[in-house]
C-alpha cells in the first residue's frame, strides 16, 4: 500500500474515532450532572434527575442530597399559632410571597382551629397546615426570619396556598410548634436556596398564569393520577403562582420554592425537548430567572426556578433522548 494512501486511511480512522467519542461525550454530558447519571423519564416512572436544553438541573429529594446536601423541603403538622405582638396578642399573621407582598393571613384560636383569610376579606376554614421549611425570597432576611407553611382549605379555590409566614408564629410552647420549629432550624443545608444561574438569551415577558389545571396532570410514581392545579395562579392570594425547586417528573419533585404575582418580569432560561412522559403528554416545564426589582444592598435581584406549561403539540409524541 503506498504511504500517502495508508496515511489518508489512518486521518480516516482517527477522525471518525474522535467523532464517536465527541458524540458519546455530548450524550454523556446531556445525561449527566456533576457526575450523577441521569436516566430519563419513562413513562409514569419518574426519574432521578434530568438536564434541560441549556443545563438547567432538575434534581429529586435524593440527588439534591447526594450533590449539595441540602433537603429540598420538610413537611411538619402544625396544630396551632403562637400569639402575635405586632397583631395585640392575637394568633393571627400575615402570609407573604417572595418579594414580602401580601397574599392574606393565617390565624388560630386557643384550641388551635386556624382560619385562612384571602386577600378579599374572605374566610375558609383550615383542615390542614404544615411546615414545609425555607424558601426563597428577593431579601435574605425573609429567607432566615420566615418560613414555607402550606394551608390547606377545602373550600378555598385549589385547596389553599403556600406562603411565607414569620417563625415567630410556630408556638414552640407546643410540641408540633417545637418540632417545626427544630426541624426548621435543623433543614438539612437550609433548603434549596435560589437556584443556579444560567445566561439569558430570550427576551423579558411579563409572568402569566400556566392554567395547567383543566388541561394537564402528573402521575404519581404508581401511576395514579395527580391534578396540578395548585401550580396555576391564586386570584384570591395575591394572584400569585409558584416557582418550584424541581418538577413533578423527578422523584418527590414538584417542590415550591416560592411564589410571586402574575405580571411579574421573567426570562425563560431553559426547557426539556420533550413532555413530560408522567404527564401522558399534558405537561412541559420551564426554568424561569424571575427579576425581583430589588434595589436594596443585599437583595436578590434573580430568583431562579421551574413553573408548568401546557404540552405543545409539536411537543407530544417527542420521547425523552436516550
Amino acid at each position: 500500500m503506498p504511504r500517502s494512501v495508508a496515511i489518508a486511511l489512518a486521518l480516516s480512522s482517527l477522525l471518525v474515532g474522535l467523532t464517536a467519542c465527541a458524540v458519546a461525550a455530548t450524550s454523556t454530558a446531556k445525561n449527566a450532572y456533576m457526575g450523577r447519571t441521569c436516566l430519563p423519564p419513562k413513562g409514569h416512572k419518574v426519574a432521578d434527575c434530568r438536564v434541560g436544553r441549556n443545563g438547567a438541573p432538575d434534581l429529586s429529594r435524593k440527588a439534591f442530597r447526594a450533590l449539595h446536601d441540602q433537603e429540598v423541603t420538610i413537611t411538619n403538622r402544625l396544630r396551632g399559632l403562637a400569639p402575635n405582638p405586632a397583631a395585640g396578642g392575637a394568633r393571627d399573621w400575615p402570609l407573604l410571597d417572595s418579594l414580602g407582598q401580601p397574599m392574606g393571613r393565617v390565624s388560630a384560636n386557643e384550641n388551635g382551629y386556624m382560619t385562612l383569610t384571602d386577600t378579599a376579606g374572605r374566610t375558609y376554614g383550615v383542615a390542614q397546615a404544615n411546615s414545609r421549611g425555607r424558601g426563597c425570597a428577593a431579601d435574605p432576611q425573609q429567607d432566615r426570619s420566615h418560613f414555607l407553611m402550606q394551608i390547606v382549605a377545602l373550600k378555598a379555590r385549589a385547596s389553599g396556598t403556600q406562603a411565607f409566614v414569620d417563625q415567630a408564629a410556630l408556638d414552640r410552647t407546643t410540641p408540633s410548634g417545637k418540632a417545626a420549629f427544630d426541624a426548621l432550624v435543623g433543614q438539612r443545608g437550609g433548603g434549596t436556596g435560589c437556584g443556579p444561574a444560567l445566561k439569558e438569551r430570550n427576551a423579558v415577558r411579563q409572568l402569566r398564569s400556566p392554567n395547567v389545571g383543566k388541561a394537564a396532570h402528573a402521575r404519581l410514581g404508581d401511576g395514579t393520577l395527580n391534578t396540578v392545579t395548585e401550580y396555576d395562579a391564586k386570584p384570591e392570594f395575591g394572584n400569585v403562582l409558584y416557582f418550584s425547586s424541581n418538577t413533578t417528573d423527578v422523584s418527590a419533585g414538584g417542590i415550591a420554592r416560592g411564589m410571586v404575582k402574575v405580571g411579574t418580569p421573567v426570562v425563560t432560561l431553559d426547557a426539556f425537548p420533550y413532555c413530560d412522559p408522567n404527564s401522558d403528554g399534558t405537561l412541559l416545564w420551564r426554568y424561569v430567572a424571575i427579576r425581583t426589582g430589588a434595589t436594596a444592598a443585599g437583595h436578590r435581584k434573580r430568583m431562579y426556578g421551574w413553573i408548568p406549561a401546557r404540552c405543545p403539540a409539536r411537543l407530544k409524541d417527542v420521547a425523552p433522548p436516550r
